[in-house]
């Protein structure tokens, strides 16, 4: 298995675009090595490592997000009846013989 990847293997593996991956790379959020030709190429542990990372992130997010959620009782439940107060305006005719 390769041990160096391209910006463009390194986007696929985290389901990014590759100017994601330039942004990271400059911002210094992800290390790499350029070439003699100009091309950055990003060890493979270190692309998993900052995937690892990013879903952590994205975990606590999601908890901090469900507990405020919680603790606002945003979704409490409420009694379903036939009346709702969320109706859709009719539709316009169409004409179709233009």
């Amino acid at each position: 298995m390769k041990q160096a990847m391209t910006v463009a293997e390194v986007a696929a593996a985290l389901n990014v675009t590759p100017m994601y991956v330039v942004k990271l790379i400059r911002d210094g959020k992800l290390p790499t090595n350029a070439s003699s030709d100009g091309r950055h190429t990003v060890a493979r542990t270190d692309a998993e490592a900052y995937r690892s990372t990013a879903k952590q992130r994205g975990r606590k997010a999601l908890e901090d997000l469900s507990r405020v959620s919680q603790d606002a009782d945003i979704y409490k439940k409420q009694k379903v009846t036939g009346d709702s107060s969320f109706s859709c305006p009719p539709l316009k005719e169409q004409r179709h013989d233009r």
